[in-house]
Protein backbone atom coordinates (compact mmCIF):
# COMPACT_ATOMS: atom_id res chain seq x y z
CA UNK A 1 0.00 0.00 0.00
CA UNK A 2 1.61 3.06 -1.22
CA UNK A 3 0.97 6.16 1.26
CA UNK A 4 1.57 9.64 0.48
CA UNK A 5 0.65 12.79 2.28
CA UNK A 6 -0.87 16.10 0.65
CA UNK A 7 -1.63 19.77 2.06
CA UNK A 8 -5.36 19.97 2.85
CA UNK A 9 -7.34 23.48 2.17
CA UNK A 10 -10.56 24.65 3.67
CA UNK A 11 -12.27 22.73 0.25
CA UNK A 12 -11.33 19.55 2.06
CA UNK A 13 -12.84 20.20 4.92
CA UNK A 14 -15.77 18.53 4.64
CA UNK A 15 -14.44 15.27 3.61
CA UNK A 16 -11.79 15.38 5.97
CA UNK A 17 -14.58 15.95 8.48
CA UNK A 18 -16.68 13.12 7.75
CA UNK A 19 -14.01 10.89 8.17
CA UNK A 20 -12.42 12.33 11.33
CA UNK A 21 -15.92 11.59 12.97
CA UNK A 22 -16.38 7.75 12.50
CA UNK A 23 -12.75 7.50 12.89
CA UNK A 24 -13.33 8.78 16.54
CA UNK A 25 -16.88 7.76 16.67
CA UNK A 26 -15.75 4.78 19.20
CA UNK A 27 -13.54 6.84 21.24
CA UNK A 28 -16.44 9.15 22.00
CA UNK A 29 -18.67 6.59 22.93
CA UNK A 30 -16.00 4.92 25.69
CA UNK A 31 -15.02 7.93 27.44
CA UNK A 32 -18.56 10.66 27.07
CA UNK A 33 -15.78 13.24 25.78
CA UNK A 34 -18.72 16.09 25.32
CA UNK A 35 -16.22 18.61 24.93
CA UNK A 36 -14.06 16.88 21.84
CA UNK A 37 -14.30 18.86 18.69
CA UNK A 38 -13.59 15.74 17.21
CA UNK A 39 -17.25 14.79 16.51
CA UNK A 40 -17.49 18.00 15.04
CA UNK A 41 -18.29 19.12 11.60
CA UNK A 42 -16.41 21.68 9.19
CA UNK A 43 -15.82 24.61 10.89
CA UNK A 44 -13.19 22.85 13.58
CA UNK A 45 -11.07 22.30 10.40
CA UNK A 46 -11.96 25.69 9.18
CA UNK A 47 -10.83 27.02 12.54
CA UNK A 48 -7.49 24.91 12.11
CA UNK A 49 -7.25 26.78 8.80
CA UNK A 50 -7.62 30.17 10.11
CA UNK A 51 -5.26 29.90 12.79
CA UNK A 52 -2.52 28.90 10.24
CA UNK A 53 -2.28 24.89 11.49
CA UNK A 54 -0.96 22.73 9.20
CA UNK A 55 -3.52 20.09 7.81
CA UNK A 56 -2.90 16.84 5.13
CA UNK A 57 -4.79 14.61 3.69
CA UNK A 58 -3.39 10.95 4.38
CA UNK A 59 -3.88 8.63 0.87
CA UNK A 60 -3.53 5.26 0.54
CA UNK A 61 -3.21 3.99 -2.86
CA UNK A 62 -4.80 7.32 -4.54
CA UNK A 63 -7.98 6.99 -2.27
CA UNK A 64 -8.02 9.35 0.67
CA UNK A 65 -7.81 7.32 4.28
CA UNK A 66 -7.85 10.09 6.32
CA UNK A 67 -5.98 13.01 7.81
CA UNK A 68 -3.27 14.59 10.31
CA UNK A 69 -3.01 18.16 11.50
CA UNK A 70 0.23 19.53 12.86
CA UNK A 71 0.48 22.75 15.54
CA UNK A 72 3.95 24.58 15.85
CA UNK A 73 4.62 25.15 19.22
CA UNK A 74 3.73 28.92 20.81
CA UNK A 75 6.21 29.23 23.65
CA UNK A 76 9.32 26.76 22.22
CA UNK A 77 11.17 27.18 18.76
CA UNK A 78 11.43 24.28 16.70
CA UNK A 79 8.56 22.06 18.20
CA UNK A 80 5.69 20.67 16.82
CA UNK A 81 2.58 18.93 18.53
CA UNK A 82 0.93 15.89 16.27
CA UNK A 83 -2.53 17.61 17.33
CA UNK A 84 -4.35 14.71 15.36
CA UNK A 85 -4.37 11.80 13.32
CA UNK A 86 -7.20 9.85 12.13
CA UNK A 87 -7.94 7.08 9.42
CA UNK A 88 -11.21 5.44 8.29
CA UNK A 89 -12.05 2.74 10.16
CA UNK A 90 -12.14 -0.11 7.60
CA UNK A 91 -7.96 1.32 7.23
CA UNK A 92 -6.69 1.24 10.38
CA UNK A 93 -4.69 -1.43 11.55
CA UNK A 94 -2.94 -1.46 8.04
CA UNK A 95 0.55 0.55 9.18
CA UNK A 96 -1.30 3.94 7.28
CA UNK A 97 -1.00 5.96 10.26
CA UNK A 98 2.66 4.98 11.57
CA UNK A 99 3.60 5.53 7.68
CA UNK A 100 1.91 8.97 7.87
CA UNK A 101 3.66 10.11 10.98
CA UNK A 102 6.76 9.49 9.00
CA UNK A 103 6.14 11.37 6.02
CA UNK A 104 5.11 14.06 7.97
CA UNK A 105 8.14 14.73 9.95
CA UNK A 106 9.77 14.46 7.47
CA UNK A 107 8.52 17.44 6.22
CA UNK A 108 9.64 19.42 9.33
CA UNK A 109 13.46 18.95 9.24
CA UNK A 110 13.81 21.95 11.60
CA UNK A 111 11.73 19.62 14.16
CA UNK A 112 13.97 19.09 17.31
CA UNK A 113 11.10 17.98 19.51
CA UNK A 114 7.30 15.84 18.67
CA UNK A 115 4.52 15.97 21.47
CA UNK A 116 1.13 14.59 21.89
CA UNK A 117 -1.57 13.14 23.65
CA UNK A 118 -3.79 9.78 23.53
CA UNK A 119 -6.44 8.43 25.94
CA UNK A 120 -4.63 5.96 28.35
CA UNK A 121 -5.81 2.57 27.68
CA UNK A 122 -5.99 2.51 24.45
CA UNK A 123 -2.52 0.51 23.34
CA UNK A 124 -3.03 -0.23 20.12
CA UNK A 125 -2.72 3.70 19.32
CA UNK A 126 0.38 3.85 21.89
CA UNK A 127 2.14 1.24 20.00
CA UNK A 128 1.69 2.84 17.17
CA UNK A 129 3.10 6.14 18.86
CA UNK A 130 5.98 4.24 20.05
CA UNK A 131 6.95 2.21 16.79
CA UNK A 132 7.85 6.00 15.55
CA UNK A 133 9.90 6.95 18.43
CA UNK A 134 7.67 8.59 20.52
CA UNK A 135 7.94 7.61 24.83
CA UNK A 136 5.44 8.02 27.23
CA UNK A 137 6.42 10.70 29.50
CA UNK A 138 4.37 9.75 32.53
CA UNK A 139 2.22 13.11 32.44
CA UNK A 140 -1.57 12.51 32.62
CA UNK A 141 -4.63 15.14 32.13
CA UNK A 142 -7.49 14.09 33.02
CA UNK A 143 -10.66 15.23 30.67
CA UNK A 144 -13.21 13.61 32.76
CA UNK A 145 -14.08 10.36 35.12
CA UNK A 146 -13.57 8.02 32.38
CA UNK A 147 -10.97 10.03 30.30
CA UNK A 148 -7.27 10.74 31.12
CA UNK A 149 -4.87 11.94 28.36
CA UNK A 150 -0.92 10.14 28.65
CA UNK A 151 1.51 12.90 27.62
CA UNK A 152 3.51 11.36 24.56
CA UNK A 153 6.95 13.12 23.29
CA UNK A 154 9.88 12.44 20.54
CA UNK A 155 12.87 14.00 21.07
CA UNK A 156 15.40 14.64 17.62
CA UNK A 157 17.79 16.98 18.89
CA UNK A 158 18.62 19.88 20.88
CA UNK A 159 18.78 20.34 25.11
CA UNK A 160 16.11 19.56 26.98
CA UNK A 161 14.94 19.04 30.93
CA UNK A 162 15.47 15.66 31.98
CA UNK A 163 12.50 13.32 32.98
CA UNK A 164 11.94 10.17 35.03
CA UNK A 165 12.12 8.22 32.09
CA UNK A 166 14.88 9.44 30.64
CA UNK A 167 17.14 8.49 34.07
CA UNK A 168 18.68 5.12 32.59
CA UNK A 169 19.63 6.73 29.43
CA UNK A 170 21.90 9.53 30.79
CA UNK A 171 23.38 7.15 33.50
CA UNK A 172 24.10 5.49 30.20
CA UNK A 173 26.08 8.36 28.94
CA UNK A 174 27.52 8.89 32.30
CA UNK A 175 28.61 5.64 32.63
CA UNK A 176 30.52 5.41 29.07
CA UNK A 177 31.95 8.92 29.25
CA UNK A 178 33.35 8.67 32.91
CA UNK A 179 34.64 5.04 32.06
CA UNK A 180 37.49 6.43 29.99
CA UNK A 181 38.45 8.83 32.99
CA UNK A 182 38.60 5.50 35.33
CA UNK A 183 40.79 3.93 32.78
CA UNK A 184 43.17 6.74 32.42
CA UNK A 185 43.64 6.61 36.27
CA UNK A 186 43.40 3.08 37.38
CA UNK A 187 39.80 3.77 39.10
CA UNK A 188 38.07 0.70 39.64
CA UNK A 189 35.29 -0.51 42.07
CA UNK A 190 37.63 -1.47 44.58
CA UNK A 191 39.74 1.75 45.05
CA UNK A 192 37.12 3.74 44.14
CA UNK A 193 33.79 2.69 44.49
CA UNK A 194 31.70 5.99 44.66
CA UNK A 195 33.50 6.75 40.85
CA UNK A 196 30.61 8.71 38.66
CA UNK A 197 31.19 5.57 36.43
CA UNK A 198 29.99 3.08 38.47
CA UNK A 199 26.90 5.15 40.27
CA UNK A 200 24.19 3.50 40.30
CA UNK A 201 20.89 4.92 38.85
CA UNK A 202 19.32 5.71 42.62
CA UNK A 203 21.76 8.61 42.63
CA UNK A 204 20.06 10.38 39.51
CA UNK A 205 16.37 9.31 41.00
CA UNK A 206 17.65 11.23 44.04
CA UNK A 207 19.02 14.19 42.67
CA UNK A 208 15.50 14.84 40.82
CA UNK A 209 13.77 14.18 43.44
CA UNK A 210 16.34 16.96 45.39
CA UNK A 211 15.07 19.25 42.78
CA UNK A 212 18.36 19.11 40.62
CA UNK A 213 18.38 20.90 37.65
CA UNK A 214 19.35 18.07 34.97
CA UNK A 215 19.15 18.31 31.44
CA UNK A 216 20.46 16.43 28.57
CA UNK A 217 21.49 16.96 25.13
CA UNK A 218 20.35 14.92 22.06
CA UNK A 219 21.44 13.81 18.60
CA UNK A 220 19.62 11.91 16.29
CA UNK A 221 17.00 11.02 18.58
CA UNK A 222 19.32 9.70 21.56
CA UNK A 223 21.04 10.84 24.25
CA UNK A 224 24.36 11.58 23.62
CA UNK A 225 25.58 14.33 27.00
CA UNK A 226 24.35 15.13 30.29
CA UNK A 227 24.79 17.78 32.78
CA UNK A 228 23.20 18.92 36.61
CA UNK A 229 23.37 21.43 38.39
CA UNK A 230 22.70 21.92 41.87
CA UNK A 231 21.69 25.00 44.16
CA UNK A 232 24.22 25.10 46.86
CA UNK A 233 22.94 28.56 48.39
CA UNK A 234 23.72 32.23 48.58
CA UNK A 235 23.86 32.12 44.53
CA UNK A 236 26.46 29.30 44.24
CA UNK A 237 25.56 26.55 42.08
CA UNK A 238 27.79 23.04 41.43
CA UNK A 239 27.88 21.89 38.30
CA UNK A 240 27.98 17.86 38.31
CA UNK A 241 28.82 14.90 35.90
CA UNK A 242 29.15 16.96 32.44
CA UNK A 243 29.24 13.55 29.96
CA UNK A 244 29.30 13.20 26.25
CA UNK A 245 29.80 10.02 24.95
CA UNK A 246 33.21 8.74 24.13
CA UNK A 247 31.97 8.54 20.23
CA UNK A 248 30.28 11.80 20.45
CA UNK A 249 33.18 13.93 21.57
CA UNK A 250 34.87 16.81 20.11
CA UNK A 251 31.62 18.45 18.16
CA UNK A 252 31.44 20.83 20.52
CA UNK A 253 28.87 19.21 22.48
CA UNK A 254 30.40 19.87 25.79
CA UNK A 255 30.79 23.31 25.43
CA UNK A 256 26.78 23.56 24.63
CA UNK A 257 26.39 21.78 27.71
CA UNK A 258 28.33 23.89 29.89
CA UNK A 259 27.08 27.17 27.97
CA UNK A 260 23.75 25.78 28.85
CA UNK A 261 24.31 25.64 32.21
CA UNK A 262 25.62 29.56 32.76
CA UNK A 263 22.43 30.49 30.91
CA UNK A 264 20.52 28.82 34.01
CA UNK A 265 22.25 29.24 36.40
CA UNK A 266 21.93 33.83 35.47
CA UNK A 267 18.63 32.80 34.65
CA UNK A 268 17.86 31.63 38.44
CA UNK A 269 19.69 34.62 39.59
CA UNK A 270 23.02 32.43 40.20
CA UNK A 271 26.39 34.17 41.04
CA UNK A 272 28.77 31.17 40.43
CA UNK A 273 29.21 28.04 39.08
CA UNK A 274 31.33 25.61 41.11
CA UNK A 275 32.80 22.18 39.98
CA UNK A 276 35.24 19.40 41.05
CA UNK A 277 37.65 17.12 38.95
CA UNK A 278 40.98 15.11 39.41
CA UNK A 279 43.40 17.50 39.72
CA UNK A 280 46.11 15.15 38.11
CA UNK A 281 43.35 15.55 34.66
CA UNK A 282 45.06 18.70 33.05
CA UNK A 283 43.53 18.00 29.60
CA UNK A 284 39.59 18.57 31.54
CA UNK A 285 41.62 21.25 33.52
CA UNK A 286 42.79 23.27 30.14
CA UNK A 287 39.24 22.80 28.73
CA UNK A 288 37.29 24.19 31.57
CA UNK A 289 39.77 26.97 31.95
CA UNK A 290 39.09 27.32 28.23
CA UNK A 291 35.62 28.25 29.03
CA UNK A 292 36.00 30.95 31.18
CA UNK A 293 36.70 28.70 34.81
CA UNK A 294 38.88 29.24 37.43
CA UNK A 295 41.11 27.16 39.64
CA UNK A 296 40.63 28.30 43.04
CA UNK A 297 41.84 24.88 45.37
CA UNK A 298 42.44 21.41 45.79
CA UNK A 299 41.52 18.92 48.73
CA UNK A 300 42.75 15.36 49.51
CA UNK A 301 40.08 12.76 50.70
CA UNK A 302 41.07 9.76 52.45
CA UNK A 303 38.73 7.42 50.16
CA UNK A 304 40.07 8.90 46.52
CA UNK A 305 42.70 7.62 45.22
CA UNK A 306 43.44 11.09 43.41
CA UNK A 307 43.38 14.67 44.52
CA UNK A 308 40.29 16.85 44.05
CA UNK A 309 40.95 20.50 42.34
CA UNK A 310 38.36 22.98 42.60
CA UNK A 311 37.29 25.82 39.63
CA UNK A 312 34.42 28.38 39.77
CA UNK A 313 33.17 30.43 36.90
CA UNK A 314 31.44 34.01 37.93
CA UNK A 315 28.32 35.20 36.07
CA UNK A 316 29.82 39.11 35.99
CA UNK A 317 32.55 37.35 33.70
Amino acid sequence: MEIHLEKATTADAKDLASIQIEAFRSLYETYSDGQSTFLSETEDFVRWFECGHDVYKIFADAALAGGLAVMKSKTAANEYCLARIFISPELQRCGIAKSAIKLCEKLYPDAKRWYLDCPEGQDANKCCFESCGYVDTGSRRVTNDKLTLAALEKIIGGIYHVKAYQLSACLEVIHKSFATVARDFGLTRENCPKHTSFIPIEYLQNQMQWGWYMFSLSEGGRIVGYASVSDEKNGVYELHNLAVLPECRHKGYGRLLIDHAKEKVKELGGQKITLGIIEENTVLKKWYTENGFVHYGTRKFDHLPFTVGYMEWRCEQ
